[in-house]
């Protein structure tokens, strides 16, 4: 008897199809643990072999316009592109970021007009705003010594987050793919929790790149990095990750399999680890603002009292830490130095932007230009600046000057722009908007202090905005909001 043409030929119910896909992915774990136990080579040779192969038909797929396999497997994996993904590991030229967002955008031109969705006017201005920064950066690279590396970091932090965005918003069926976005949300955290973990556990960096090191709060416990080069790109993207999936949480609804369940509070609980682990105050203080915030937008007389309750405990917290951590450890976190620091730091950079005022001393070229110079130290209450912006908007000033400075500060006011523009287009469009308000504040909470705007963090940003824009315009009751009840991007969701 042929099989074949009954099997094609059932129609499996959609919440039975995501717990069969479940099961599936609990079987062949089990069996790829088993595998690596008894025979690790050969078994690592098959899984090479196997995700080559699968690579290579996601990326057939894309090249017919079928963008949305690729693009998922990249949200799910992409931690472990950094290292295993970039060919060569240092200063690489093909990197796993760059193959899937160039593919993809070149499957947007493989597919005909009328089968993508027009990209929303805000976002458009955004994305051209942000790529005349990146012309702008690429101009003033005349005075970088590596002019090859420099050009690589504009592709990946200013070039390829507004292809990407536009991927999202022409070809990907966010709504379809909602459970799916959400399992690749969740993986993609606990690898990158994971690694944190074990870092903080070993003490040691156990997947360099790009020149990453392992640094230690009051030279005891290690402040991990994870699989990035930096541990502030690790703690955004884990707090960015925490507010992407409550959102996802919020978007899929109350009917979830026990599963999926599971699966969420692991998926969040790894995002809040990868957020504190670094332990950075910026954006420890924005999640408990954005809880704050959310208390003040909650109308519900229990649904204000819980969030009460979680800010009394979080501030139990504050003051049980130091009874549980070493004091080097407190005194290096809460030091009045460190904003000393910050202040003095702001200092020097306005000087060299004063001296290069209008295209900068050079994108990615601030350290090389104040190091060693003394006419660019800074000193405030007895502490030097350390030739390193810490600050997203002084370090594109400095490095960019003011031809820079004006498109770069117009994208993220047109962002925000269109952000604020989503409250007025259904129920959809105010929880897509709560949630890219919680993504901006953190962003920007922490992107005033750490340079972290040159990293990671904006596909990854990018991702999660465009999710939540495609969410809201494709909203089938945008004619009826009437009809349809409100789920509210609460923290009652998280679990």
């Amino acid at each position: 008897m042929n099989f074949i043409p009954m099997l094609s030929g059932m129609s499996i119910p959609a919440d039975q199809r995501t717990g069969l896909f479940e099961a599936i992915l609990v079987v062949v774990g089990a069996i790829a643990v088993a595998a690596f136990i008894l025979a690790p080579t050969a078994a690592l040779v098959v899984v090479i072999g196997f995700v080559a192969l699968w690579f290579l038909a996601l990326l057939g797929d894309a090249f017919c316009g079928r963008i949305e396999g690729i693009l998922l497997w990249w949200a799910a994996l992409f931690p472990l592109g950094y290292y295993f993904g970039s060919f060569p590991r240092e200063r690489s030229i093909v990197t796993l970021d760059r193959v899937v967002v160039l593919v993809a955008f070149m499957g947007l031109f493989l597919v005909k007009a009328g089968m993508l969705t027009a990209v929303p006017r805000a976002l458009r201005q955004a994305g051209l705003a942000a790529l005349a920064f990146a012309a702008v950066s690429g101009i003033s690279l005349r005075e970088s010594p590596n002019f090859l590396n420099g050009a690589q970091n504009i592709l990946e932090g200013f070039v390829l987050p507004p292809l990407l965005g536009w991927c999202m918003i022409a070809r990907f069926d966010v709504r379809r793919r909602l459970p799916t976005i959400h399992t690749a949300a969740c993986i993609s955290s606990i690898i990158c929790a994971a690694v944190a973990a074990a870092e903080m556990v070993t003490g040691e960096d156990l997947l360099p790149n790009q020149g990453s090191a392992t640094f230690y709060a009051g030279g005891g416990i290690p402040r991990p990095n994870g699989p990035f080069a930096s541990n502030e790109t690790l703690a955004m993207i884990g707090a960015v990750s925490f507010f992407f999936l409550v959102f996802l949480r919020a978007a899929l609804g109350p009917s979830l399999s026990a599963g999926r369940r599971m699966l969420h509070s692991i998926g969040l609980a790894a995002a809040l680890g990868m957020a504190l682990m670094p332990m950075f105050r910026s954006v420890a203080i924005t999640l408990l603002l954005a809880l704050i915030i959310d208390t003040c937008w909650e109308q519900r007389t229990t649904g204000r009292a819980w969030r009460v309750g979680l800010i009394l405990a979080c501030a139990g917290l504050i003051f049980l830490v130091p009874l549980l951590v070493p004091e080097a450890v407190i005194e290096d976190r809460s030091s009045t130095r460190n904003i000393y620091g910050r202040i003095a730091q702001l200092e020097q950079s306005l000087q060299v932007f004063t001296e290069h005022p209008l295209l900068g001393v050079g994108f990615y070229n601030f350290g090389r230009v104040v190091e060693g110079e003394p006419r660019y130290v800074a000193s405030y209450g007895g502490v030097n600046s350390v030739d390193s912006p810490h600050n997203n908007l002084t370090q594109v000033l400095a490095e960019t000057g003011i031809l820079g400075f004006a498109p770069y500060l117009m994208a993220n006011v047109l962002l925000l722009r269109a952000m604020w523009q989503l409250r007025h287009l259904s129920w959809s469009g105010r929880l897509a908007w709560k949630c890219c308000a919680y993504l901006f504040l953190t962003y920007w909470t922490t992107g005033l202090t750490e340079s972290s705007g040159y990293s990671p963090l904006n596909l990854i940003y990018v991702f999660a905005i465009a999710v939540c824009f495609k969410f809201a315009m494709t909203d089938p009751y945008l004619s009826r909001p009437a009809e349809v009840h409100i789920p509210d991007l609460e923290l009652s969701t998280l679990v």
